[in-house]
């Protein structure tokens, strides 16, 4: 199997760049966690090193070092990466061998990542990926480093498709939809032939990480829909017309709305008397008023989403 480095870069997807990205910011966070490396220069003997005094605080936050190796494992590479490439994995062809390669090449730095926190787990995993050698250990394996200098623009462009999804993962939860029912995604691009192309290009990895049909339209669509709009103005709609019953869904929404509204209108109601204020304990106030504004957000949002489903 291929390394990544030997790949030709521009056969490399946006996922492929995203995830390399983001190996590179775990590394990097990895790094600024554990501290200063011990020496730091080739000039000075370990066994005659101190730390110096800017240096003393600066690592050993081996709690933020943990949770950056956790997360680019589970959200990262298992949630996202991993999901994305399953298609081109079961296509053979030279795709599906960059994939692999790109895979097992994210896999080993986490492992590596990781090994000091469950070390036992894996050593057991490493010893399974390809390539390994007889005799060979992960604890005497070479501590990861970035391999780029910044983010390619391809990994800048995967960031929109991840917005898109996680945008119609959020409609379907607003409006009840079940997650295994398959439904119609339309994207409305911001101007713009570049974001256009990219969005017909990664319509079926959209597609199947929504579980959904994506087209690219140039216009809204009439009828009850959900909306959300994503970095850069492009609107990703879902049609709701046969997901739900619109007509009890805007009646239920009005009445939500409705009972909020009254429920506003007492507590403004008794923070608006002196007398109350004036008597009861401060903190009560506070609280109060906290709740009075998070009610007027909640409002706010119920009201958007009314004018949005049923048009007023």
């Amino acid at each position: 199997m291929a390394s990544v480095d030997s790949i030709d870069r521009s056969a490399l997807t946006r996922a492929d760049e995203w995830i390399l990205a983001k190996l590179d910011a775990a590394i990097d966070e990895s790094d600024r966690a554990l501290g200063p490396l011990w020496p730091t220069t080739p000039h000075e003997s370990p066994d005659a090193r101190v730390w110096r005094e800017n240096e003393r605080y600066a690592g050993l936050r081996l709690n933020e070092y943990a949770e950056t190796a956790r997360r680019f494992v589970w959200n990262e590479l298992a949630d996202w990466y991993l999901e994305s490439v399953k298609a081109r994995l079961d296509e053979p062809g030279a795709d599906r061998e960059v994939a692999r390669a790109v895979l097992v090449h994210a896999f080993d730095n986490a492992l590596r990542l990781l090994h000091p926190v469950v070390p036992f787990v894996t050593e057991a995993l490493w010893q399974r990926l390809p390539g390994r050698r007889e005799g060979e250990v992960l604890v005497r394996a070479s501590w990861p480093t970035r391999g780029r200098s910044e983010a390619s623009t391809a990994a800048r462009e995967f960031e929109l498709v991840r917005e898109v999804v996680l945008a119609v993962r959020q409609m379907r939860s607003d409006n009840a939809v079940a997650p295994g029912k398959s439904i119609e995604v339309l994207i409305r691009p911001a101007t713009g032939d570049g974001v256009r192309a990219l969005f017909e290009r990664e319509r079926a990895t959209i597609g199947r990480l929504t579980r959904s049909e994506v087209r690219v339209v140039d216009a809204s669509p009439a009828g009850a829909a959900a909306h959300a709009v994503i970095s850069g103005g492009t609107e990703v709609i879902v049609p709701l017309a046969g997901l739900i019953d619109v007509e009890k869904e805007c009646a239920r929404l009005r009445g939500e709305v409705a009972d909020l509204g009254k429920q506003i209108a007492s507590r403004e109601g008794r923070l608006s008397n002196a007398k109350y204020v004036e008597k009861a304990p401060p903190q009560v106030v506070a609280n109060d008023r906290a709740i009075l504004e998070e009610m007027k957000t909640k409002h706010g949002q119920l009201v958007s989403k009314v004018r949005s489903l049923c048009g007023d």
